[in-house]
């Protein structure tokens, strides 16, 4: 099992609440955020703004291009009885992510803790009770 959490992303006026997969592989100098592109439609940001640009990134399957739109938004982690700080991030679009996706830096910003990942367990930096993952919420 994987750690999910609910989020909600805004951007420009809009805002979207999914799931989004933690994935710490997933390593920059900056909090981003991974859209698959009918996710970055509803955000109102395909077609790309004007200050997007093509960028390669390197995953675990090979290398995948992605569009990038610097600080874009800012994204929440919604977790029922709490919220997290909102934290503006670069988004990322994808036409081959099926998943939302946060990298290393903007997990550890929102201030999640990744608790025990094979059972889907995490929590906020500041409390002391585990949280369960979110089911898969897919784009397809």
């Amino acid at each position: 099992m994987a750690v999910r959490v609910r989020v909600r992303v805004e951007s420009g006026g809009r805002e979207l609440v999914t799931t989004a997969l933690l994935n710490t592989g997933f390593e920059s100098d900056d909090a981003e955020i991974l859209l698959p592109l009918r996710a970055a439609e509803r955000l109102g940001l395909w077609p790309p703004p004007s200050d997007a640009r093509t960028e390669t990134y390197v995953s675990a399957s090979g290398y995948m291009r992605v569009v990038k739109i610097p600080r874009a938004g800012t994204v929440t982690v919604l977790a029922g009885d709490r919220s997290s700080e909102s934290v503006v991030a670069d988004f990322l679009v994808s036409e081959v992510t099926d998943e939302v996706l946060l990298n290393d830096k903007l997990i550890g910003r929102l201030k999640i803790v990744i608790e025990e990942p094979g059972e889907g367990l995490w929590r906020f930096r500041d409390e002391d009770r585990p949280r369960a993952s979110e089911r898969p919420e897919r784009w397809l």
